[in-house]
Formats: C-alpha cells, sequence, structure tokens
C-alpha cells in the first residue's frame, strides 16, 4: 500500500481564489497525520490584482516570517510559479527587484522557498504549442535549478514528448507531481496523468502526490491518485513524499547538486 505524509502543493487565502488560511491547513493536515505540508500559493500574473507582482504576492516573499512548525506539521515555504512562455520563463522573470536591481522578482522568490513548483496556467498561445516547443518549454523550466517540481503537466491539453521531458527530469533531479484535482478533470487529463506515473515509474523518476486544495478540507487527500498509482504497480521508492524526512531530502539534492 502506497503512502504519502507530506501534502506538497497546498493553497492559502493568499492565492486569491482559496479559502483557508496556513493555520487552518495545518490543523487539518495534524488530523490527517500529515508530518508536512508546502505553503504553495500562486505567483502568477493571471491572478494577479495589478501589473506589481511583488507587490500582489509579497506574504509569498516573507514567509521566513512564518513558524517552520504549526500544530506539529512542519510547514515548507514555497510557491507554485508560472511558467509565462515556451521559452520556458517564468514569472517575474523580466521584472527586477526595486531594491535589488541585480536580481529578477523570480529569482528573489525562488531564492528565498524551500518547494517551488512550476505550471502551465495560460500564456498567449500556449494552447497552440507543438510537441517540440512544449517539450523544449518543460526541459528549460527542468534545467532551472530552483524549479523542484513540475505541476499538473495533464492539464490544458499541452502536448509534448513524454520520454524527452522524464529523462531531463531524471537526469536534473526535478520530480513529476501527480495531482489529486487533475481527476476531477476530463478524461483525457486522467489519461495523461495516468501516462506520466507510467513513464516515471519505467524511467526511475521520482513523483510527488498532491491534494492541490485550495481549502483546508481537501488537505491531505489523494484518495483517487494514489489508487491511479496503485493500479499500475507504481513503485513506492519513487513516492518523493512517502515520509517528511524523504521529501525534504529530495528538495534540497537538486539545488545543492546544480548551485
Amino acid at each position: 500500500m502506497l503512502t504519502v505524509k507530506v501534502d506538497p502543493h497546498t493553497h492559502t487565502i493568499f492565492s486569491g481564489h482559496a479559502y483557508s488560511t496556513i493555520e487552518e491547513n495545518a490543523i487539518n493536515a495534524a488530523e490527517r497525520g500529515m508530518e508536512g505540508i508546502a505553503v504553495t500559493d500562486h505567483f502568477s500574473p493571471l491572478f494577479s490584482k495589478t501589473e506589481n507582482l511583488f507587490k500582489d504576492f509579497g506574504p509569498i516573499l516573507n514567509m521566513s516570517a512564518l513558524p517552520k512548525v504549526i500544530h506539529g506539521v512542519r510547514v515548507l515555504s514555497g510557491a507554485e510559479i508560472d511558467i509565462v512562455d515556451f521559452d520556458g520563463n517564468l514569472a517575474g522573470y523580466d521584472t527586477k527587484m526595486t531594491h535589488k536591481p541585480d536580481m529578477t522578482v523570480s529569482e528573489a522568490l525562488l531564492s528565498g522557498i524551500e518547494v517551488s513548483i512550476a505550471s502551465v496556467h495560460g500564456f498567449e498561445g500556449y494552447k497552440d504549442g507543438s510537441v517540440i516547443q512544449n517539450t523544449q518549454m518543460y526541459v528549460n523550466v527542468i534545467h532551472n535549478y530552483k524549479v523542484n517540481i513540475l505541476g499538473h503537466m495533464d492539464r490544458g491539453g499541452i502536448v509534448f514528448d513524454i520520454k524527452e521531458i522524464l529523462k531531463a527530469a531524471k537526469e536534473e533531479g526535478t520530480m513529476i507531481e501527480i495531482n489529486e484535482h487533475s481527476f476531477d478533470f476530463d478524461e483525457q487529463t486522467i489519461k495523461t496523468c495516468t501516462q506520466l506515473a507510467i513513464g516515471c515509474a519505467e524511467e526511475g523518476v521520482p513523483v510527488v502526490v498532491s491534494s492541490d486544495a485550495h481549502s483546508a478540507f481537501f488537505i491531505g487527500q489523494f484518495d483517487r491518485a494514489l489508487k491511479m498509482l496503485e493500479e499500475i504497480d507504481f513503485p513506492k521508492e519513487l513516492i518523493a513524499n512517502e515520509t517528511l524526512e524523504k521529501f525534504v531530502r529530495l528538495i534540497k539534492k537538486k539545488k545543492e547538486s546544480m548551485s
């Protein structure tokens, strides 16, 4: 039986369209026997109220103000940062910090958090990308040593070369997300999610199983994702968030090996 003790993808009210606080998420995580959660609010122009990402998402840049353990649950600082073009650039890549002009907003963000998930939520023309464009986009993101996880690649109808991406992910130590919320989407999304999981098993690429919870009620709920993984006999040793110790070790490993 596969087990997961860290929920690596959770949202709070700071995402703008989620409903719970960090403390409420931690309380529910503790009740469900979680050892840890990562707070990964959106860092995205799509969810920005203005054109000032730094101003809109300041709380993400200030997560060092939080205790590392809340109600007995390890709370890892993080963000879900948008991939904003086919070059694999991340939100804030083209904006300099006002008080640190040698650093972009995205660099500042990624330097200050523990868990970074890079996802596509939409950018101009993203649905028209070719397999080659989309594959290279993800490969370029993988080569960013500050990105730990590729998020919900199964959504949005984006087509790509799974083997090419997983080859790069294995080489660079990037994990692939198996997202519980993807099972709320259409049949093709679930099929792609399953294909990704099979590919990860064959290539030896670690996955993270996540809730993508936008309210505390769904923290630590991965039933459909785990059921799918068990049906394909996914190896437990490739579940990166099987324990807190294992997850923390793997997220640190990439940054240390590539920095």
